[in-house]
């Protein structure tokens, strides 16, 4: 074996070793991007969790929101309570928006995310506080949350039920 015939053999070694890293490469990349995406998953679900949880340990905390949601009178002390809650939702969805933009969020987690933020973002108090505080998001999510707002989409009934059975005092909306 001569001087050329060795060294094609080592180009096709070569060849052969690139090609086999870039398919290693290619499934460490896949696999870290479900890793992120499920990861990313479990925060925006964590975030609802934590937001649903004050409602549960505090009735006067829950009580003020959905008073501040329907744009009923409160003190400044609860109006900056609610305004607390209301930007803590909102930098959620913000975050999740991002995630999703970014493709590290699934479109299916996406989607039901949106629908349970929605709810909540076209009552008249959280369109109100957009109003006055959207220039604290960011340019993309700010042209998106105004195309939620305008189409409508996303209403649920059951949190118009909800509001209401505040102000006749009962738990909530029936089954």
């Amino acid at each position: 074996m001569d001087w050329t015939a060795i060294g094609a053999v080592g180009e096709l070694v070569g060849a052969v070793a690139v090609v086999v890293s870039l398919i290693y490469l290619s499934r460490q990349v896949r696999q870290n991007t479900r890793a992120l995406r499920t990861a990313n998953a479990a925060t925006v679900k964590q975030n609802f969790q934590t937001i649903a949880r004050a409602f549960i340990t505090d009735r006067g905390a829950s009580d003020i929101v959905l008073r501040a949601m329907k744009r009923d009178e409160l003190s400044l002390a609860e109006k900056l309570s609610a305004y607390a809650w209301f930007f803590d939702l909102l930098k959620s969805g913000e975050l999740a928006y991002s995630q999703y933009l970014s493709q590290d969020l699934d479109e299916e987690v996406w989607d039901a995310s949106l629908q349970f933020f929605l709810a909540y973002w076209t009552t008249p108090g959280m369109r109100e506080y957009w109003n006055d505080r959207r220039h604290a998001f960011t340019p993309d999510f700010r042209e998106a949350m105004e195309g939620w707002l305008e189409s409508g989409i996303g209403r649920l009934t059951q949190s118009d039920e909800l509001y209401s059975a505040v102000d006749q005092g009962t738990t909530g909306p029936k089954p």
